[in-house]
This record gives structure tokens, sequence and C-alpha cells, in this order.
């Protein structure tokens, strides 16, 4: 282990580039940092402790808000893929790039904040690590390609593969990793053109199961209270639209939908309990009514971004090309969506999987307790089955649907009925 000495006591005021007004009083500010390096990684403590890292290995703190930044660590031809603390002094890092033969990996450390960070090298070489967590002080987690999801009981001493169900997706790439409390953790993942996965775990790390499989991967998660998870599959090649998933109950069941907008999501942050944000490409996607509708807004300057964190609803960042990032403030007349929002009284979801052999999952939401029915019709319109009846409190819910073995594939339709409201679905049966 080699302790890293390059500290640069750097730090420089930051120059506004330029301002892009969401709506009157909604502000992204565009700033420039001391490094021109791409900037793709952040982690908040508070307001006043803040990393955010990137290429060429740059590793920068901020202790007012981000006004103000300290390079904290360099190394050219690698690249910080993860960042991650437990407090404002102890936390870790991944360091991937390459000498020119085989791809290195090395894990890095500090207890002090990083004003010193230690260098360890990860074996085995030729695999990508893109991710690192850790629970406490001595167990953690990483996860990369190459089949890379390992677990450590002593602060990365020794790394040993975590516990997985045999499903050929759930060996896909792990591209991050993070827990909602010491039992539960989830991680997202996957290949371009090949699918997505997310996994959960519920005793601490020890066995790691495999939710849901999508056509795309997911990068990044969201958690947006103690027992809700949002994330967003993305198509790179922008041939598909992204597909919002979400559960409400740490994992047990998921429901998905499609939006109308295509592009990568490589961070996901909440400003409020309602309101969600994420980083596509050049553009933002947010949603102001708990992620059922998404927009999209331009960066200013085009630029590309990469991460976002809010710090709480008045103040966030998000990082970008050129060693830019964009701050976040709320201004003070500023009148929060809350009060300017009609959400739809129920909803419907798409079945998961779909086309399906037998069984498929229906998620749906009703916003105030009601009796409600979900029943199954052919093409013709006619009534074949009940799938769920009766008397239901408000919230999400989902089911799961087997499917009579006697009707044959092909196009069928589930309707959900509350009073006189009714929304439908089509679902495909293959046999």
């Amino acid at each position: 282990m080699t302790k890293i000495n390059f500290i640069i006591n750097l730090f420089s005021l930051l120059i506004i580039f330029s301002i892009n007004v969401i709506s009157q009083n909604l502000v992204w500010t565009v700033y420039q940092t001391p490094v021109k390096a791409n900037l793709k990684q952040i982690f908040v403590i508070d307001s006043l402790n803040i990393w955010i890292a990137g290429d060429s290995s740059y590793i920068l703190y901020s202790n007012d808000k981000g006004m103000n930044w300290q390079v904290q660590n360099y190394n050219p031809n690698f690249e910080i893929t993860d960042i991650f603390f437990i407090d404002k002094d102890k936390g870790w890092a991944i360091e991937n790039g390459s000498n020119g033969i085989t791809v290195l990996n090395n894990i890095l450390s500090t207890s002090n904040g990083g004003i010193t960070w230690n260098r360890k090298r990860f074996r085995p070489d030729d695999v990508t690590l893109f991710t690192i967590c850790f629970i406490d002080s001595l167990k953690g987690f990483i996860g990369g390609d190459q089949n890379m999801f390992h677990y450590t009981l002593d602060a990365g001493e020794n790394w040993l593969p975590v516990q997985r169900d045999t499903l050929i997706f759930s060996q896909y790439p792990v591209r991050k990793i993070r827990f909602i409390n010491k039992n539960y953790g989830f991680a997202v993942g996957g290949y371009f053109d090949f699918g997505g996965v997310i996994w959960h775990c519920s005793n601490g790390g020890l066995s790691w199961n495999t939710d849901s499989a999508y056509a795309d991967p997911f990068f990044d998660m969201e958690f947006l209270n103690s027992t809700s998870v949002i994330t967003i599959a993305s198509d790179i090649e922008r041939s598909y639209p992204s597909a919002i998933f979400k559960t409400t109950n740490l994992g047990t069941s998921w429901y998905f939908f499609e939006i109308p907008y295509y592009g990568v999501c490589r961070g996901i942050s909440k400003r409020t309990d309602r309101e969600i944000w994420g980083t596509f490409q050049n553009e933002f996607i947010f949603s102001k009514d708990y992620g059922y509708n998404w927009e999209t807004i331009p960066t200013p300057d085009n630029l590309m971004i990469y991460d976002i964190e809010f710090v709480d609803s008045t103040f966030g960042l998000s990082v970008a090309d050129s060693g830019k990032i964009l701050i976040y403030r709320l201004q003070p007349n500023y009148v929060d969506y809350k009060s300017n929002i009609i959400v739809d009284d129920f909803d419907l979801y798409q079945n998961y999987p779909n086309p399906f052999n037998s069984g498929t999952t229906i998620n749906w939401r009703n916003s105030s307790s009601d009796y409600l029915s979900i029943k199954l019709f052919n093409s013709l319109g006619e009534e074949l089955d009940t799938i769920i009846e009766g008397y239901f409190q408000s919230g999400f819910h989902s089911t799961l649907y087997i499917m009579n073995s006697s009707f044959p594939s092909g196009v069928y339709y589930y309707q959900l009925r509350i009073g006189d409201k009714v929304k439908t679905k089509p679902m495909v049966c293959i046999k």
C-alpha cells in the first residue's frame, strides 16, 4: 500500500459561465472548477462536505457549497468510477485505468476526509470496477464487469464473491451498489444492448436476489424513503425509450413503465419527496409528481452532465464535462410545485414480463381507498376473468396473475375500474 502525497491546496473562486432558468425562480448556474477534466461522480455528506471526481482520477473537495474546490487526488490515465463516504472523514473510491497493456484497478481509501488517500492495487486485472459501497468501517461491497460482485469484512484487505441466484442475467455487470439501511441493499447494472438488472438483499449483503431484468441497463438509483427506490433504464443508442422502475416495498415487487424520452440517465436524485431529477446526457430529466410523469430541459451551453445530487430542497449540484459543475439554488420567493400539481386519481401500469408465458405481474396505484377491480378481456371485448376485486387502501399495489391454461396465445386486455373510471392496457400471452 502506498500513500498518495499529492495534495494541491488550490482554492479558486469559480467563474459563472451561464444561467439556465427552468421557471421563473428555478436556476442552474454553471461554474468552472480548477480542473479541465470531465467530472462524473458526486458524493455529498452535507452542504459543507462535498466531493466530486472524474477523469485523470481527479478528486475535488468543497466545504462551502461548491464555491471553492481543493484538488485532493490526481492520476493521469486513470478515472474515478465511484466515490463513497460513511462520514465526513472515512471514504473510498474506485480508480480504473490502464498501463497500456492491461486494465488496472486501485481502491483508494481515506480516514481524514481526503486530505490524504491510500492507494491499494485490486486484483485480478482486466476487470473494470464500477462501484464501491460500505455499510461501516469494515464491511463493504464492490461491483464491476467480468462477474465482479464482491464483499469485504476487513476494510478491503480481502474480497470474496457475494452469494447470488443463478439466473443468467444475475451475472451482468454491477454498476451501482447502495444500502437503504444496514440490512437492505440494492444494486443495478447491465450491458448496453443486452439488458439491465436490479438486485436486492435483505440480510446485510450475505445473499442477493435478482428482482427485475429489462432490455437496457441501469446506472444509478435513488432512495425516495425508507421503503421506496426508483431507477431509470437507459439506451445509449437512443433506439428505445427509457423506462422507470420503482418499488415501494423494499424490492418485493416492482412496477415499470416507458417514458417518451431517449437517452442515458447516469445519475438520479430527489429534491423533495415529490420532485426527482436525473442527468440525461445534455439534458436534465425531472418529475414533479413522485415519478409518474417526466419532462426534459436542455443543460446550459448544451453541457454533457453525468451525476446529480441534492443536499436538500434548496441546494443541489451536477457535474459535467471540461471540469464544469452546475449548481442549483432555490430562489427566496419560489412557490413549491406541490401547490400546482394535479395528479391522476389512479394509474394502471404495463404488466411485466410482457409478452409472458403463464404468469405476469400487474401493478396499479389508487390515490384514495376504494373498491376496485381488474378484469381480463379478449380482443372482442368479452370478459374472461377477474384478476382482482375488492377494497384497497390508497397507495401502490401489485398482483401476480396466472393465466388460465385453457386460454390460447394472443393479445388480451386488462382493465382497472374504480367507480365509473377505467384504464385499460394490452398484454400478450405466448405459449
